[in-house]
């Protein structure tokens, strides 16, 4: 199973790629990462719940996709990020893909709270509280996948 989202920014593309790919700008929407960006290279993303999972980068196309493997229990699911330009602004289109039926639903809300974290990130705004947001958003999930 896959799940994807495509979302416009008012940033333009050079910044939006910025955004989903340097390990500071990560830490202040998404999670503390450290490692390597580099094809077959890897990085641990540090989540603040104690999860920490050690990536692999399988595609790295600089500024446009940017793809990994992220290992799970039952088998390496992939998370890609492809930026583009969109005239004054930008496109991010992530996808989660190779996710189980079961995980599906939680990795959607996690990444729509994420996704919202970046928005505020962009515009300068203080971040909204993602564990509010998820839990809502996990619900409307789980119902709309079964």
């Amino acid at each position: 199973m896959e799940v994807r989202f495509e979302q416009h920014y008012d940033s333009g593309a050079a910044d939006l790629w910025d955004a989903v790919t340097d390990p500071e700008r990560l830490a202040r929407w998404f999670a503390p990462v450290e490692g390597r960006f580099g094809v077959g290279e890897a990085f641990t993303i540090c989540f603040d719940d104690g999860d920490v999972p050690e990536c692999r980068v399988i595609e790295c196309v600089a500024p446009q996709r940017f793809s990994f493997e992220w290992p799970h229990a039952s088998g390496a699911t992939v998370v890609t990020a492809e930026v583009r330009p969109d005239g004054d602004g930008s496109v991010l289109v992530l996808t989660h893909a190779r996710l189980g039926r079961s995980q599906a639903a939680g990795y959607a809300a996690g990444w729509d709270a994420y996704l919202r974290l970046l928005t505020d990130h962009l515009a300068g705004r203080e971040p909204q509280n993602w564990w509010e947001h998820f839990g809502a958003a996990q619900k409307a999930y789980a119902e709309r996948l079964g």
